[in-house]
Protein backbone atom coordinates (compact mmCIF):
# COMPACT_ATOMS: atom_id res chain seq x y z
CA UNK A 1 0.00 0.00 0.00
CA UNK A 2 1.35 3.63 -0.67
CA UNK A 3 0.64 5.83 2.27
CA UNK A 4 1.24 8.92 0.02
CA UNK A 5 -1.54 8.69 -1.82
CA UNK A 6 -3.80 8.40 1.33
CA UNK A 7 -5.34 11.49 3.49
CA UNK A 8 -4.02 11.68 6.78
CA UNK A 9 -7.70 10.85 8.01
CA UNK A 10 -7.42 7.57 6.73
CA UNK A 11 -3.90 6.84 7.54
CA UNK A 12 -4.85 7.54 11.11
CA UNK A 13 -8.11 5.11 10.53
CA UNK A 14 -5.99 2.39 9.23
CA UNK A 15 -3.11 2.43 12.27
CA UNK A 16 -6.23 2.34 14.92
CA UNK A 17 -7.24 -0.60 13.41
CA UNK A 18 -4.44 -2.31 13.16
CA UNK A 19 -3.17 -1.47 16.37
CA UNK A 20 -6.74 -2.55 18.34
CA UNK A 21 -6.93 -5.93 15.66
CA UNK A 22 -3.37 -6.58 17.76
CA UNK A 23 -5.58 -7.74 20.94
CA UNK A 24 -7.55 -9.82 18.64
CA UNK A 25 -4.12 -12.26 19.61
CA UNK A 26 -2.82 -11.08 15.95
CA UNK A 27 0.28 -9.66 17.00
CA UNK A 28 1.35 -9.45 13.39
CA UNK A 29 -0.90 -6.63 12.76
CA UNK A 30 0.92 -4.65 15.39
CA UNK A 31 4.38 -5.53 13.19
CA UNK A 32 2.84 -4.57 10.26
CA UNK A 33 1.33 -1.26 12.23
CA UNK A 34 5.06 -0.42 12.96
CA UNK A 35 6.93 -1.56 9.59
CA UNK A 36 4.41 0.35 7.63
CA UNK A 37 3.89 3.63 10.20
CA UNK A 38 7.10 3.99 11.78
CA UNK A 39 8.18 6.82 8.69
CA UNK A 40 4.60 8.80 9.22
CA UNK A 41 4.99 9.00 12.99
CA UNK A 42 8.44 9.63 13.18
CA UNK A 43 10.03 10.78 10.14
CA UNK A 44 7.27 12.67 7.91
CA UNK A 45 6.68 16.47 8.67
CA UNK A 46 4.61 16.98 11.31
CA UNK A 47 0.50 17.02 10.99
CA UNK A 48 -2.27 17.34 13.02
CA UNK A 49 -2.79 13.15 13.42
CA UNK A 50 1.16 12.90 13.67
CA UNK A 51 0.65 12.25 17.80
CA UNK A 52 -1.82 9.94 17.68
CA UNK A 53 -0.59 7.62 14.99
CA UNK A 54 3.13 7.99 16.86
CA UNK A 55 1.08 6.93 19.87
CA UNK A 56 -0.33 3.78 18.15
CA UNK A 57 3.27 3.07 16.59
CA UNK A 58 4.54 3.40 20.40
CA UNK A 59 1.58 0.79 21.74
CA UNK A 60 2.01 -1.87 19.08
CA UNK A 61 5.49 -2.01 19.33
CA UNK A 62 5.33 -2.69 22.98
CA UNK A 63 2.58 -4.77 22.47
CA UNK A 64 4.61 -6.67 19.83
CA UNK A 65 8.12 -7.07 21.97
CA UNK A 66 5.44 -8.08 25.10
CA UNK A 67 4.18 -11.17 22.86
CA UNK A 68 7.82 -11.85 21.35
CA UNK A 69 9.30 -12.09 25.30
CA UNK A 70 5.99 -14.12 26.46
CA UNK A 71 6.56 -16.51 22.91
CA UNK A 72 10.63 -17.06 23.60
CA UNK A 73 9.76 -17.61 27.34
CA UNK A 74 6.94 -20.78 26.49
CA UNK A 75 9.20 -22.11 23.74
CA UNK A 76 12.70 -21.92 26.43
CA UNK A 77 10.27 -23.38 29.06
CA UNK A 78 8.86 -26.42 27.24
CA UNK A 79 11.93 -27.11 25.50
CA UNK A 80 13.29 -27.75 28.60
CA UNK A 81 10.92 -29.36 30.76
CA UNK A 82 8.68 -31.44 28.43
CA UNK A 83 10.14 -34.84 28.96
CA UNK A 84 9.55 -34.03 33.04
CA UNK A 85 5.89 -33.23 32.06
CA UNK A 86 5.26 -36.80 31.06
CA UNK A 87 1.81 -37.36 28.60
CA UNK A 88 0.97 -33.65 28.93
CA UNK A 89 3.99 -32.95 27.90
CA UNK A 90 3.41 -35.09 24.83
CA UNK A 91 -0.30 -34.28 23.84
CA UNK A 92 1.01 -30.41 23.72
CA UNK A 93 3.52 -31.46 20.99
CA UNK A 94 2.80 -31.21 17.58
CA UNK A 95 5.58 -34.53 16.98
CA UNK A 96 6.74 -36.44 20.20
CA UNK A 97 10.13 -37.33 19.78
CA UNK A 98 11.32 -40.61 21.22
CA UNK A 99 13.34 -41.17 24.38
CA UNK A 100 14.75 -38.35 26.31
CA UNK A 101 18.16 -37.30 27.01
Amino acid sequence: MNLERVSNEDKLELCRKYYLGGFALLPFLWLVNVLWFFREAFVAPPYSQQPRIKRYVRRSALGLAAWALALGAWVSVFQRRRAAWGALGDYLAFTVPLGTP
